[in-house]
């Protein structure tokens, strides 16, 4: 009987006392030992990582990445090595596959999917990147490079097949916003590439490396620069970064405006990397922002035609699944052909089931295609699983009152289970459906039902819907008592806003006031309330309210309102004040030019009768 394959947890720690857990927790049952190296914590690192039974050994740091994981590496006991950082986790689903693997395997080793998450966390929100995790504890390899540390046999990146690539999750953690912070990572990284760079100045992947540093701190022209210099140097179109370094040239190309050279490297890569769909989606996105509709279509249908790409030339998940299907939907929406719209955003949801933006697409271009409301209301719900699953029935009421569908809204709330606990959503939504259909006292029994069930959660929403429909009735009550609750919620912007307007609505001439970043956050809320009252169709009085605008010093205000017009089908008004933002400002945005496309689409279609 052969000896089951053991596998042992490697990590190099400093000052990891919020994540380390996390991080052992997630293989926890599946290695047989923990080996944990510690260059230098102050924190509580050491006391959390032996709590779990990890072997703790002291290393003093000395600059590089690649001596503190090798050390680590050799004080490791098991037949293989799980190699994960901190800030990471391993995927609950890779435990039994990777088993299964160290068990059958001829190879010494593997890449695990690496998905980084960055900004705001988002479980949607992260790129992919094939990384060693794995490797057979038989003492063939180590690491190299002071910094993003690369796997060598002899000396050589080049590992000649001995390691497979394996389609399980690690989750990392340490690009997120509140991480970089709190490591300082970009001042950490950037000396350590720099002296790498002095010592060998043509090295591509550190030349990479150093590229992506900029990248991420929005420097693109920089960025650029080190991505052209490692393309110079690369020999060997083979190595595992070459694919990444050719998607990001061509990012940081798209993000300076450089749309013709990004569209060049991607030509290229594509003729190097021929099942690179994540290029293919890259090319369609630039047509697509350019408004060459025709080859964003013949893109994007290509990346679905071509499918998931192989894990080494996957950058972004869903470049030959939902994304492409998404966007599709998103250009037939734009040219109003909401027949093949509904196809695509409905091809999404069977791709990616979670996506929300793909369900209120269906839902606005179900309201486009057919004239009997409740037949919408019957054919969203046919994209749940499970129709009678409160959380659905929830979002498809939102849904519904986002198209304007408020009497199929309240239709579908009432289709919730008998003796299901009420929430502030819930609640929230009824109010909302009831002061678009004018029903003021339901809306506020509504009201005090949500702000009851979840006070904080419910009082912003609750606070303008209130004011929204004193002002419509001239009640100095119900205004007094929106803006009590309006200021209850500590948000000085939203307060000012509202003060303006029942001020304006009073008849009295507000006080002029100076508001931080021009009245930002004034204008958001200005334009909720202007929302609200356009759904109600109080036309007198949100044309007297207007002139809370002349208080805010914000460019946007003209194209906010275009916007606003085109979302509550004003065609003809949407046009004008974009025009007008266009004449008086000089500023326009990609919606903008959307409603006038449509404009000139509409006017041309026209002429042609």
């Amino acid at each position: 009987m052969e000896k089951k394959q053991t596998i042992g947890l490697c990590m190099i720690v400093r000052d990891e006392e919020k994540n380390i857990a996390r991080c052992i927790e997630s293989v926890r049952g599946l290695v047989d030992e923990i080996v944990v190296v510690d260059t230098g914590s102050k924190d509580n690192t050491v006391a959390v990582a032996r709590q779990y039974g990890a072997r703790v050994y002291r290393y003093r740091w000395d600059g590089s990445f690649a001596n503190a994981r090798n050390y680590a590496m050799q004080k490791a006991r098991s037949d293989w090595l799980l190699l994960l950082d901190a800030d990471e986790e391993l995927d609950r689903s890779a435990w039994e596959p990777l088993r299964r693997f160290i068990e059958t395997t001829d190879k010494d080793g593997a890449h695990l999917r690496v998905r980084n998450y960055t900004g705001t966390y988002s479980p949607d929100r992260y790129n992919l990147h094939n990384a060693m995790r794995l490797v057979r504890n038989n003492g063939k390899y180590a690491f190299s490079g002071a910094i993003h540390e690369q796997l060598t046999r002899d000396g050589s990146m080049n590992l000649g097949g001995r390691f497979a690539v394996l389609d399980l999750v690690v989750h990392h953690y340490g690009y997120l916003e509140e991480a970089v912070r709190e490591k300082n990572k970009r001042s950490r990284n950037k000396p350590l590439l720099e002296k790498m760079l002095e010592e060998k100045p043509d090295d591509p992947f550190t030349l990479f490396n150093m590229g992506n540093e900029y990248l991420s701190s929005g420097k693109h022209l920089e960025a650029l620069e080190y991505y052209r210099r490692a393309r110079e140097q690369v020999r060997d179109l083979s190595v595992a970064f070459v694919p990444h370094l050719y998607f990001r040239m061509a990012s940081a190309l798209d993000a300076l405006g450089r749309t013709q050279e990004a569209l060049k490297v991607l030509e290229e890569a594509l003729s190097i990397y021929t099942t690179g769909t994540d290029f293919e989606f890259l090319r369609g996105s630039i047509y697509l922002r350019q408004h060459r509709y025709t080859m964003a279509i013949e893109s994007f249908e290509k990346c679905l035609a071509m499918g998931r790409p192989p894990a080494a030339l996957e950058f972004l998940d869903g470049c030959g699944t939902f994304r492409p299907a998404y966007l599709l939907g998103e250009i037939f929406a734009r040219l109003e052909d909401w027949g093949r719209a509904l196809k695509y955003f409905s091809k999404t949801l069977e791709l990616s089931p979670t996506m929300t933006a793909a369900l209120a697409q269906a839902g606005r271009a179900l309201n486009k295609l057919y004239e009997d409301k409740e037949r919408v209301r019957r054919e969203l719900f046919r994209f749940f699983a499970n129709p009678a699953y409160p959380p659905n029935i929830l979002a498809a009421a939102e849904i519904l009152i986002h198209e304007e569908l408020y009497g199929e809204a309240l239709a579908a709330l009432d289709t919730l289970p008998q003796g299901h606990k009420l929430t502030a959503r819930e609640a929230i939504l009824r109010a909302r459906a009831l002061t678009y259909l004018g029903e003021r006292d339901r809306a506020e029994a509504e009201m005090a039902r949500a702000l009851e069930a979840d006070r904080n959660a419910a009082a912003p929403e609750c606070a303008r819907l209130l004011l929204a429909l004193a002002l419509r009735d001239e009640d100095e009550e119900g205004q007094n008592k929106a803006l009590e609750l309006a200021r209850s919620i500590q948000n000085p912007a939203v307060s000012n806003a509202y003060e303006l307007l029942a001020d304006i609505a009073r008849g009295r001439e507000p006080e002029p006031r100076a508001f931080e970043n021009g009245g930002e956050g004034e204008l958001e809320a200005l334009m909720a309330v202007y929302d609200d009252l356009l759904r109600m169709r109080c036309f007198e009085l949100f044309e007297k309210l207007l002139r809370a605008l002349n208080f805010i010093d914000r460019p946007e205000i003209l194209l906010r309102l275009g916007h606003l017009f085109d979302q509550r089908g004003f065609a003809d008004l949407a046009v004008s004040y974009v025009l007008r933002s266009i004449r008086e400002l000089d500023i326009i945005d990609e919606p903008g030019a959307h409603i006038l496309g449509r404009h000139v689409t509409g006017t041309l279609q026209g002429a042609a009768v």
